[in-house]
């Protein structure tokens, strides 16, 4: 019996995978997770399907390099970006099965299916019956006795034999159909007019395509003129088509024997992304499991690049990261983990107790303090009780709430006891998410003090890259601890009861265990952190007395008038029914503009526009697509402004009032310091950074943010300008940038000048606009191709001279960005100007695009996180400034650069004033040599303060 040895086409199946027609699906985390789902389902189709003998994965390096770019140049160009919630899909994909232990081979300037064709062509003489898992029409040509295809979805095999009964054509005559056809998905030029069917029958008539040029006269006068126009062509369409079979890469068989899949990595991912019925078809974990050694990336790595600017220095942490909402019973493998069955918790009833608690904290001097609520945003919410721990496996909860037989302590008599404590700054508290915790407290009346560390925020600066942040993970990572699930105790969805209405012995268990975990991470991180000085100063200086800033922030809100959102909902709507006649009218008929399907059937049948780019279930309508047809018809670019307006529309002016607090009159979101890898700030509850800056529309949604007492009061905006440009100045130490920036000069067409060569009062405003294009994108490492796309009109061999233009004039921003790329490499993390670092995994792939990707990660985390790290030391030294002076205003929003104030009219001159000088001086405090600039600006609202 030969020993089967399956080969899965990697990225054919992510793409499938993606497009499947499956219910949209994320992690707890937001993470994308559709397509990693349906691929992870694919896998284990696929073994308990077929029980292969060896198993294996090829994945293409990237088209940028590919071999055949340099026969074709615009072999592939026709491929637009995927979407934006692809790339961390495949990633995710890969490291699944890396994870799970299936080697995956890669070869940087050949394609995944040059790949599988060598690996088949050395297997298939040698005692293997080769499977390769894909559906892809290009695998044909490889088919024959020992090689077959496999369709996981539909369990179907397709050897020789049913090709040619489905097909009506042989492997060996497969190519030559395949150059006739060509293939309008890879831009590889066939003869027009001929489709399958037609280039059967004259490869089965004549043999080959080169022959059906001998007898052009047997051809229709179309069909004729065809050929003879694009005959040239075929020699190099053959060449695209064939695939190689003598790669050389390092591959031993013996390497991909199947033995079972790598439990333990499989199942962290399948936990992680809460993948539950997944899980249950791997079985209950292995009691002692040993872990595996991940699968290798089989491939070349990119080239180095000159000395580190960076000191030397390693990075703690391993990645990864669990989910916080495991159900009961589910565990990661190994070891069996640790509960809180049988730790003495207690839990406080009467007076004696709550005196006995409180000598306890102040002798302690530090201890661990959590919360419970009865709903879960802290300025709507009501204290339930608390919990404190002081020593390991010991916790105590102080219920003022909940489902009781003996009497409890009234809230009053327990916040006058512990209020001293809470209130006392030389008495150390730790806590996990402890911003929320002092937010809950500021409500009730008590201003907790004294904050150590937050367990998440000393997580998230030893190890960036984590998926997960949440207590219950890194209970299971770090500690071996299982923590009872909160869903135990409340429920889900529709059916989730308040922790008011639980049991209080239950409630106190699980509160118990919080502040214990708690002070367990805190006592094995704080070390971590302590031994990496950079990060421990970041967190003491930075990132803890941020947490009383942006509690005060979330604390005093925003006003909103509802009356403006509702009048902004009316005039959008308005225009989008205008946009929808004016569709219906250039379409010439009725549709539903909402409806991919319809949409489709209108661009591609009706209007007979070119189909750039197919999903599983047809031509694709999305935003990419739209916008290669915007030029060759009205309909696609009025959908694309259209969508933008029901977006702005349902998301903002229809959904924020619901966000407002019937009590206060303002919204009240929610700021998160471990939300971006970078460092950035993000925003939930609404998210307010991701409402459009630079559009109408955008501006008129601000408008409805007003100061509290619009007779007193305004709104003040105080904006860093270009503040990553000067940050790249500084690193790269570039004298043209600095001194444009020392002169107060317009940087973009400064830049310009010296691109392209002109004096400075000679820049056209194109010149000037293609160099700010240019300047934002080397902070993000942008590509020639990914130029080319930001600037109309540009080809990318232009875009390539233009980048060539600005590194001859600025070599020291090129050197900074490869000395960047240099340090990933060396030591698989970068750091900012003061030392927040950030893993970078992917920098030596095999993948190109993926490796391509961890550079460019490289350099904009360096410089965007040092603006992060800019912006918070202005936030705390205003805060700090605004309270040491007794100052009226208050500090309300943070938005990428931007801080926003309620302030009074009568004293706004100099609060600017005092606000400018202070985020100057924040700048100085970083050791910046590049002068910072603070716009500010003031008004009723805030759309027309900015």
């Amino acid at each position: 019996m030969p020993r089967s040895f399956y080969i899965i086409d990697g990225h054919a199946h992510i793409y499938r995978s993606y497009f499947a027609p499956f219910r949209d699906l994320t992690s707890p985390t937001g993470e994308p997770t559709k397509a990693t789902y349906v691929f992870t389902q694919m896998l284990l189709n696929l073994i308990d399907q077929r029980k292969p003998d060896y198993l294996a994965m090829v994945i293409d390096s990237g088209d940028e390099t590919v071999f055949r770019r340099e026969i074709f140049p615009e072999y592939k160009a026709n491929r637009t970006r995927p979407p934006d919630d692809f790339a961390p899909q495949e990633e995710r994909i890969l490291k699944v099965v890396e994870d799970a232990g299936v080697p995956i081979f890669a070869k940087p300037g050949f394609e995944a299916d040059d790949l599988l064709a060598t690996m088949a062509e050395k297997l298939k003489n040698d005692g293997f019956e080769v499977f390769m898992v894909s559906k892809d029409k290009d695998l044909r040509q490889l088919l024959g006795p020992n090689v077959k295809m496999y369709d996981v979805q539909g369990d179907e095999v397709i050897d020789p034999a049913s090709l040619e009964a489905k097909l009506g054509y042989t492997p060996e005559e497969a190519v030559e159909i395949q150059t006739l056809i060509g293939d309008t998905t890879d831009n590889i030029p066939g003869i027009p007019g001929v489709g399958e069917k037609t280039a059967v029958k004259l490869v089965k008539k004549y043999g080959s395509a080169d022959a059906v040029l001998q007898h052009l006269d047997d051809l229709t006068p179309k069909l004729k003129q065809n050929f003879i126009e694009h005959a040239d062509k075929l020699k190099m369409s053959r060449q695209l088509v064939t695939l190689r079979r003598d790669v050389d890469f390092p591959f031993n068989p013996e390497a991909c024997r199947y033995t079972g899949l790598n439990d333990a990595g499989l199942r962290k991912h399948l936990q992680e992304l809460n993948f539950w019925a997944l899980l249950k078809r791997l079985g209950p974990p292995p009691a002692e499991a040993k872990p595996r050694k991940a699968a290798p990336v089989v491939a070349a790595a990119g080239d180095g690049f000159s000395d580190s600017l960076f000191g030397d220095g390693t990075l703690f942490g391993s990645g990864g990261g669990g989910g916080d909402a495991e159900p009961a019973g589910i565990t990661n493998s190994g070891p069996v983990l640790e509960t809180s069955a049988g730790l003495p918790y207690r839990i406080v009833t009467t007076t004696e107790q709550l005196t006995e608690l409180t000598d306890g904290l102040r002798k302690a001097g530090r201890f661990a303090f959590d919360t419970e609520t009865d709903a879960l945003g802290a300025m709507a919410s009501n204290l339930v009780g608390l919990s404190f721990s002081w020593e390991a496996e010991t916790g105590w909860y102080v219920p003022v709430a909940g489902q009781s037989t003996a009497p409890l302590l009234g809230r009053e008599e327990v916040l006058a006891a512990l209020k001293p404590i809470l209130e006392d700054e030389s008495i150390k508290k730790v806590g996990h998410n402890i911003k929320y915790d002092l937010l809950v407290m500021r409500m009730a009346g008590v201003t907790l003090r004294g904050i150590e560390v937050d367990t998440m925020m000393a997580a998230f600066l030893l190890d960036a890259g984590r998926n997960q942040y949440g207590i219950d993970s890194l209970a299971r990572e770090m500690l071996a601890f299982q923590k009872i699930p909160t869903s135990d105790l409340i429920g889900k969805g529709v059916k989730q009861l308040s922790m008011a209405a639980i049991d209080v012995e239950r409630v106190g268990r699980y509160a118990a265990e919080d502040a214990d975990i708690a002070l367990r991470l805190a006592n094995l991180l704080s070390p971590r952190l302590a031994a990496i000085p950079e990060l421990q100063k970041l967190i003491d200086d930075v990132e803890t007395p941020l947490i009383d800033v942006l509690a005060e922030m979330e604390h005093n809100g925003i006003a909103v008038d509802p009356a403006v959102l509702k009048e902004q909902s009316v005039v959008l709507g308005d225009r989008a029914d205008a946009l929808h006649a004016r569709i219906m009218t250039e379409a010439g008929v009725e549709f539903n503009p909402d409806s991919p399907k319809q949409l489709a059937e209108v661009l591609f049948t009706k209007l007979k526009l070119k189909v750039v780019k197919r999903t599983k279930s047809g031509p694709s309508t999305d935003v990419q697509v739209l916008e290669k047809l915007a030029d060759m018809h009205p309909v696609p670019k009025l959908i694309l402004e259209y969508r933008s307006l029901i977006k702005l529309k349902n998301t903002y002016l229809d959904n924020l009032g619901d966000y407002i607090n019937p009590k206060t009159g303002r919204i009240h979101g929610s700021f998160n310091q471990t939300g971006a890898a970078t460092g950035r700030l993000s925003m939930s509850d609404p998210n307010l950074q991701n409402i459009p800056i630079r559009t109408d529309e955008g501006r008129r949604i601000r408008l409805a943010f007003v100061a509290g007492d619009r007779e007193k009061n305004v709104l003040l905006s105080a904006d860093y300008s270009q503040i990553e440009l000067r940050i790249l100045a500084h690193l790269s130490q570039e004298p043209a940038l600095i001194k444009a920036f020392e002169a107060d000069e317009d940087v973009h067409r400064a830049v310009a000048a010296e691109v392209f060569g002109v004096p400075l009062d000679q820049v056209s405003r194109d010149q000037r606009g293609q160099a700010k294009t240019i300047n934002f994108g080397i902070i993000y490492g942008v590509s020639a191709f990914g130029l080319a796309q930001r600037i109309e009109g540009l080809s990318v061999s232009a875009a390539k001279q233009l980048i060539a233009s600005y590194n001859a004039r600025f070599p020291r921003i090129q050197h900074f960005l490869m000395q960047c790329v240099k340090h990933a490499q060396d030591h698989g993390y970068v750091s900012t100007l003061i030392g927040r670092r950030r893993p970078i995994t992917e920098i030596d792939s095999g993948v190109i695009h993926m490796r391509n990707a961890a550079e460019r990660m490289a350099i904009n985390s360096v410089v965007q996180g040092s603006a992060a790290d800019l912006i918070k030391i202005a936030m705390v030294d205003v805060y700090r400034r605004l309270r040491a002076d007794n100052r009226p205003s208050k500090m309300l929003l943070q938005v990428h650069d931007e801080l926003v104030f309620e302030t009074p009219r009568d004293a706004v001159e100099v609060e600017a004033k005092m606000v400018q000088e202070v985020m100057t001086a924040a700048g100085e405090k970083m050791g910046l040599k590049v002068p910072l600039k603070v716009e500010a600006a003031w008004a009723a609202n805030w759309g027309e303060a900015k």
